[in-house]
């Protein structure tokens, strides 16, 4: 599973109120069904998070190391569309034989589409996907493999049947509100190119925030002040993503060289496009996480955590890598509150922009 060995992408779930001490009850009543059962629909249901056929949802498999850790599984057959392919265009050729057509009809090519799916289809084997959660007892934070926002919607509805409250998807301007008590609509849209007027600008608080964080790792390249998680190293490097709709190109990815201090960065800045993409390695003392960040949805993605100092038992090895997670995330967050706090004071913000 991926939270417990290599990189881990997630997005974060906050949760309004702890779950009820009944919550791995709600969470058995929706285990997923035998894969037996399984037919032409997709199947969801909760299994641990140790194998995605592990539907033993007790005290014993459903926590790991003091972590509540379940996998929103999903099941469905598909007919692979090379076979697909292959079995209509046998099947058209017969007909047109028996019949001595030249062509076969719109009517009779779906008509022998669906005798194939309902051939086909029960003989394909399952194809298995999961969605591992970890959620520790009296954090407010869900962490969660739901990237897509898809996934996002099908976690969140499975989750709170089982819970009885709906989980919220940390998003910025979530994110802004649960951090700095900051309402981003209120905050007016602001442009870093003195060649874009202001109201052209993206209004994605998102976007200021990673702009802002590559601007202050240029201009404090001893460290940053990160609140109560005191000061940290910060860089910004390539892949650069950057956004801003209007004429031309809407969105402009820099790869492989140097592109942080490329000419094509600059053009992209003076044209009014901000940061919306990149990847961000971040230092505490000795540690350091590396990982690609979407300031549009507050996604992490292929985080590497810092190695532990010494070998450890699986059990050990995966307390220190949420660890690790929560500490980057507790980091991140008073990363955005001290960008919220300076964003919304109309004295100071003009200055840094």
């Amino acid at each position: 599973m991926p939270f417990d060995s290599g990189s881990v992408s997630f997005r974060l779930y906050h949760l309004p109120r702890a779950l009820p001490e009944d919550a791995l009850d709600g969470f058995r009543a929706r285990v997923a069904p035998s894969l037996e059962y399984l037919k032409e629909e997709p199947m969801y249901g909760w299994v641990t998070g140790r194998h995605l056929l592990d539907r033993q949802l007790d005290e014993v498999n459903a926590f790991y190391g003091g972590y509540l850790r379940l996998c929103l599984l999903q099941a469905e057959r598909k007919i692979p569309t090379s076979l697909m392919r292959a079995e209509m265009k046998q099947e058209e050729l017969v007909r047109l034989t028996i019949s001595g057509n030249e062509y076969i009809s719109r009517r009779e090519r779906s008509e022998i589409k669906e005798e194939l799916s309902e051939r086909l289809l029960p003989q394909m084997p399952p194809q298995l996907k999961g969605y591992t959660f970890v959620h520790r007892q009296g954090e407010p934070w869900v962490f969660a493999e739901t990237l897509g926002e898809k996934q996002v919607d099908v976690f969140s509805s499975y989750f709170r049947d089982a819970v009885g409250f709906m989980p919220e998807i940390l998003t910025p301007e979530s994110a802004a509100i649960s951090c700095a008590r900051v309402d981003s609509r209120d905050l007016t849209p602001c442009s870093f190119s003195e060649e874009v007027d202001d109201a052209l600008a993206s209004d994605s608080v998102g976007h200021d925030f990673l702009t802002w964080l590559w601007y202050s790792s240029e201009t404090n390249q001893d460290a940053i002040s990160a609140g109560r998680s005191g000061k940290i190293g910060l860089m910004i490097e390539g892949p650069l993503v950057f956004v801003r709709e209007g004429g031309g190109a809407h969105e402009t990815a820099l790869r492989k060289g140097n592109p942080m201090v490329s000419s094509e960065a600059k053009a992209c800045l003076l044209a009014g496009k901000k940061l919306a993409r990149a990847k961000v390695a971040l230092v505490k003392g000795e540690a350091v996480w590396s990982f690609n960040f979407d300031a549009d949805t507050f996604a992490f993605r292929s985080v590497k955590l810092p190695p532990p100092e010494e070998a450890l038992d699986p059990v050990s090895r995966f307390q220190d890598r949420m660890q690790k997670l929560e500490i980057l995330v507790e980091t991140w967050m008073e990363l955005y509150k001290s960008f919220l706090e300076l964003r919304s004071n109309r004295d100071a913000w003009p200055k840094v922009r």
